[in-house]
Formats: structure tokens, C-alpha cells, sequence
């Protein structure tokens, strides 16, 4: 098949699956009326799927491989190509192998699903202790804000401080969004979408502690005479300098993971867990900790911006995508809630992440204000 054939049928599977973007929407809208051998081939491949049935050709699509080759080129750090890149790749090897073609006409909605997610964002802010609210702007631009009790910068989506207050304040980060905060002793927290953590602008004696819900990665800067303890609503977690993972979002579940150095995490009722690198604890009230190891990659993906999901039931991936990315995910009732899907979420690619499901599981959408319902 020449270079321009393949072209020609990567553009038309890509419609087939769902996955071409406006962009490339356009190129072949204007490649129909002014190319005659564009148009040839194109309409060559509507007559054949005429004839021919081949849904069960895209189920044969392995996504959970495709996602692994994705992993790997990030761990490589190679240029990425995204979920739906590799699908239609590996529908093109099929349908090629085969023979056969099939057609699905797509259709866009008037107000894209990034444009609804820009328009909905929600603002990262500091609440202070005295009941002030102040608005952390994530532009590039570098910005100082003088409080009565201290002096904030803010820049890339990061806050840092100068302050001798020891009073607690409240870092809150919106569901899709995400924030860094350096505090007072050098520490560096990278904080998830709808997430709250607690701190004094000063750390005081005998320890450094702090709060958390949501998810929130720490790096922390070694004090040996300070003790640095994060607190949850069911576990403290002590360290003297390292770097940790620790996620809540699971109600009555807190996971911590440990990146380097050693932790102890402690359960409300007494429950005590040494951590080494590559080991995870989830501690579950009724049940204390399980521990076991964890994948790095997926784990901490999120402080880039994407996060990974494998056979995740419907239900649950519906609440993940809401909180990742600011919109309200719903399922349509005729849906089957315990289906399964495979893939990654992008937080600057809504449209592929859907485009995915589409690809995946055959997942249509429908957007209205800021509610996504998947059918």
C-alpha cells in the first residue's frame, strides 16, 4: 500500500473509530471536493463497507497492551503518542490483515468538551486562618502578595512563602487541578485535583506536622532534630527527610507509598507499618494494612498531569474523571455500570480521553454545561 493509500485509510479508520480530530475533519472535507484520487479511494472504502460487517474486528483491539507501550515510552522519556494513536495503529494492522472496512460517521458537538472545561475551571486558593480567601493564579508569570502576616510568591502554579505565623491555613485545590507548595523548612508538596492540605506558615516545636485530604506527594527536607507527620483522617504518616505518596481519595482507605527513605504510618487505632522504597501500605480501618509493591509510573503520573486506569468498573471511572478533570461525569441509565474499560486520562486532552472510550469500549458521549454523560 503506497504512503498516500495509508494516509487515506488512517484518516478514514480514524473517523471509523471515532478519534479524528476537527482539524483532520476538515483536511478531508477539503481533499473530497478537490482531490479526485482522494475522493476515489474514499468512496472505494464506503462501497466495500457496504457489504461488510467488521465490529468484531475493533473488539479484538488490545488496549491494556497499547497502554504498556504508552508507559514505556514516558519511562524512556521518548516522545509520547497518545492512547488513541496506538488503537488505530493496531486497527489498521488488523483491518489491513483482513481486508475489510467499516464506516461510522461521527458527529461534534456545537461547544467541544475542552472549551465546557476551561469555562468551568475553578480556582486554586489559600485560606487563611483569619478567614481570608486569596486566589493563587497558575499563569507564568511571577506574583507577590502582601498579607498582614506574610509575603506569598506564586508562579507556574507553584506557591512559596515568608512568614513567622505558626496558625494553620488551607492550601484548597479544585477538582482538575493541581498545585506545589514549598513550605517553611524547604519541604516540597505537590498537591492533586480536590485536594486540602493544612499547614502553618511557621513550623513551631517539637515536630512538623501537617494535614491532608485528597492526594498529595511530599518531599521532605531532613531535620533529624524535627520530625515531619502528615496526618489523615485515619493515619499519621512520621518521617525525618524523605519522599511519599499518600492518597485518600478511596472513602475509608489511605494508601502511602514510598518513593525514597523510610516511613512509619500509624493507624487511629494503634496499627504501626515500616515502609521501604517501592513498597506501598493501604490501610483500611476495619482491616489495618496490606502492603505490596507498586509501579512508580502510575502511581505519581498525576503530578504530570495523566493518570492511568486498568479494567476500571464504569462507576468508579466516572468519579476519577470528574475529579481529574473538573467536569461532572454521569452514566447514561441504559449503560451497564459494571462494564470494564482500560486507558489513561490526559488533563490537557479531554477529547482523546473520550475519543479513547469510544475506541475501547464503544462509549459514546453527551455533553451539556458541565455534565458529561457517557452512553
Amino acid at each position: 500500500m503506497e504512503q498516500a493509500q495509508e494516509k487515506i485509510f488512517e484518516l478514514y479508520l480514524q473517523r471509523l473509530s471515532g478519534t479524528l480530530s476537527a482539524e483532520e475533519e476538515r483536511y478531508v472535507q477539503e481533499m473530497l471536493r478537490h482531490d479526485a484520487g482522494f475522493k476515489a479511494q474514499w468512496d472505494q472504502l464506503e462501497q466495500e463497507n457496504m457489504t461488510l460487517h467488521t465490529d468484531r474486528y475493533l473488539q479484538q483491539i488490545d488496549s491494556e497492551a497499547a497502554l504498556h507501550r504508552i508507559k514505556e515510552e514516558r519511562t524512556t522519556r521518548r516522545p509520547v503518542v497518545h492512547l488513541k494513536k496506538w488503537l488505530s495503529a493496531a486497527a489498521i494492522l488488523l483491518l489491513t490483515g483482513s481486508g475489510v472496512y467499516y464506516f461510522f460517521v461521527r458527529t461534534t458537538p456545537a461547544t467541544s468538551p475542552t472549551v465546557a472545561m476551561q469555562q468551568q475551571k475553578q480556582p486554586v486558593r489559600l485560606l487563611l486562618s483569619n478567614g481570608e480567601k486569596v486566589v493563587l493564579s497558575k499563569d507564568s508569570s511571577t506574583k507577590t502578595i502582601a498579607l498582614n502576616n506574610a509575603t506569598l510568591n506564586t508562579s507556574n502554579g507553584a506557591l512559596q512563602y515568608s512568614s513567622a505565623d505558626t496558625v494553620l491555613n488551607t492550601l484548597d485545590v479544585p477538582a482538575g487541578e493541581s498545585y506545589k507548595l514549598t513550605l517553611s523548612d524547604g519541604t516540597e508538596v505537590w498537591l492533586n485535583a480536590a485536594t486540602r492540605l493544612r499547614f502553618p506558615f511557621h513550623f513551631g516545636r517539637p515536630a512538623r506536622e501537617v494535614y491532608v485530604e485528597g492526594e498529595a506527594y511530599f518531599k521532605v527536607a531532613a531535620n533529624a532534630e524535627k520530625p515531619f507527620i502528615v496526618h489523615t483522617a485515619l493515619t499519621s504518616v512520621q518521617v525525618l527527610g524523605t519522599a511519599f505518596n499518600i492518597n485518600t481519595y478511596q472513602p475509608g482507605i489511605v494508601k502511602t507509598a514510598l518513593v525514597q527513605g523510610s516511613v512509619v504510618t500509624k493507624g487511629k487505632t494503634g496499627e504501626r507499618q515500616t515502609l521501604q522504597p517501592g513498597i506501598q501500605a493501604d490501610y483500611d480501618a476495619g482491616k489495618g494494612f496490606v502492603t505490596s509493591h507498586f509501579d512508580e509510573e502510575e502511581v505519581l503520573s498525576w503530578r504530570t498531569g495523566v493518570y492511568y486506569y486498568h479494567r476500571m468498573p464504569l462507576t468508579t471511572l466516572i468519579t476519577a474523571a470528574s475529579r481529574f478533570y473538573g467536569m461532572r461525569f454521569v452514566l447514561d441509565k441504559n449503560k451497564e455500570a459494571g462494564q470494564v474499560v482500560t486507558g489513561l486520562m490526559d488533563r490537557n486532552r479531554l477529547e482523546d480521553f473520550l475519543s479513547d472510550l469510544k475506541t475501547t469500549a464503544h462509549i459514546e458521549y453527551h455533553l451539556s454545561g458541565n455534565e458529561i454523560t457517557l452512553r
